[in-house]
């Protein structure tokens, strides 16, 4: 995780945390390895959102979710984090 701004309050009352993740990792491609570098907008919601607000900066961290359009009719993309996969 590369930094997260406070924890927020949707129009629904639901807990919200911005996070901004840094991703690297090399995946194989045409049977050759390829480096893949990239940051990316993220939000987690609840329960998720609180757990994730005592992260730290720089920690790594396994999430899983979907990807979504950072608002309607954009062509950028953000995490939307439905799982936090915390290794023993």
């Amino acid at each position: 995780m590369r930094e997260r701004s406070a924890l927020r309050y949707t129009p629904a009352g639901v807990e919200a945390l911005d996070l901004r993740l840094e991703h690297q990792s090399e995946q194989g491609v045409a049977g050759r390895l390829q480096r893949v570098e990239l940051e990316l907008q993220a939000v987690a919601f609840a329960e998720l959102a609180r757990r994730l607000q005592q992260a730290r900066p720089g920690q790594t961290l396994q999430l899983a979710g979907f990807l979504l359009p950072t608002r309607r009719g954009a062509r950028s993309l953000k995490l939307n984090i439905t799982e936090w996969i915390e290794e023993p």
